[in-house]
């Protein structure tokens, strides 16, 4: 017998409740069509990655916004760029779309089925789905349609490989047991913080020490490792520290002006190449740590897998190819 919750939908009126339940739900297209203008900062260039009109993206946009009962973009002069409600809601947006793969994944497997031949099974943390991996997925759905992809959202761990996944997007140093990894992006990491905070694009070390750090409870990425290559005499400021779980809550944060903090260059290269987020400093600093593709070495792992790959990796490499472009204006890389 169902209670609580779940009782909502039993009887008479519980078609009417469930639609009044997902009216509030906005769909997955208008779901991507959001995530896409935020990432390109152009409802052009959206409507072209989407392969949609640029009438059909603004449209989406606006019946999210009017759904929503707030702005998430603000025009200044050419300039497009997410409000606070905005910056709020791209937090989650991402998450939720790998979610409801997972949740997809999950109830084939309760139901028994067993995943055909055409479809990857995908493990990542939430920022590298939210951030990179799937702002391009509409490249790979052109190139491979009929490939099957379940990504799941998955905090960094050091725990063992297993064969439940296809490819697992990891963060170490690129051994792990029983398993091949091949090294993606993440080697240079910087201080970021917003212009808004700084007042300005630079600042000394001084004045950033003055400001909040913000922290990340993940392993690597750590002001530690960044203060030993580019900042010895770091001390931060004592007591104003805010703690995130991962970089899908922490950029977000440095975005909205709660402080400064360390990122890898390459989930923050959107925002600063779009100006809301800075390199005040100017460093860069190369990690012992990267995001790899971990690949289970057991058997069952056959062409889908191949396919995935041979789109992912060349999708890091220009990926890797702008952010070497990006430090080539000028600033310094530390070891």
């Amino acid at each position: 017998m169902l209670c609580g919750a779940a009782a909502a939908f039993d009887g008479p009126g519980a078609a009417f409740r469930l639609a009044s339940y997902t009216m509030n739900i906005p769909s997955i297209p208008v779901l991507r069509a959001f995530i896409e203008v935020a990432r390109c900062n152009s409802f052009t260039r959206a409507a072209d990655t989407l392969c949609l009109t640029q009438s059909a993206v603004s449209k989406q946009v606006q019946a999210l916004e009017e759904q929503l009962g707030c702005r998430l973009f603000v025009r200044s002069g050419k300039l497009l760029a997410l409000t606070p409600a905005g910056h709020a809601y791209l937090a989650h947006a991402g998450d939720a779309l790998a979610m409801l793969q997972e949740g997809r994944a999950i109830a084939q497997e309760v139901a028994g089925e067993k995943a055909p031949a055409t479809a990857v099974e995908i493990s990542a943390s939430p920022a590298f789905a939210s951030y990179w991996l799937i702002p391009r997925l509409p490249g790979f759905r052109e190139r491979a349609p009929g490939t099957r992809l379940a990504v799941r959202p998955r905090l960094p761990d050091f725990s063992p490989v297993t064969e439940r996944f296809d490819v697992e997007v990891r963060v170490g140093a690129g051994r792990w047991p029983d398993a091949r990894a091949i090294r993606l992006l993440g080697r240079e990491m910087a201080l970021v913080a917003s212009p808004d905070l700084l007042g300005d694009t630079r600042a000394t070390l001084r004045q950033v020490q003055a400001l909040p750090a913000l922290h990340r409870a993940q392993r690597g990425y750590d002001w530690r490792e960044w203060s030993a290559a580019a900042a010895p005499a770091w001390t931060p400021r004592a007591g104003t520290g805010l703690l995130f779980e991962g970089f899908s809550v922490l950029i977000p944060a440095v975005v909205a002006g709660l402080g400064v903090a360390i990122c890898p260059l390459f989930l923050v290269l959107d925002q600063l190449e779009s100006g809301r987020l800075v390199r005040p400093l100017g460093e860069c600093v190369r990690t012992r740590y990267a995001y790899h593709a971990v690949l289970p070495t057991g058997a069952g792992h056959g062409a889908a897998r191949d396919r995935f790959l041979d789109w992912m990796l060349p999708e890091a490499e220009a990926t890797q190819m702008r952010i070497q472009k990006h430090l080539d204006l000028g600033y310094s890389m530390a070891e």
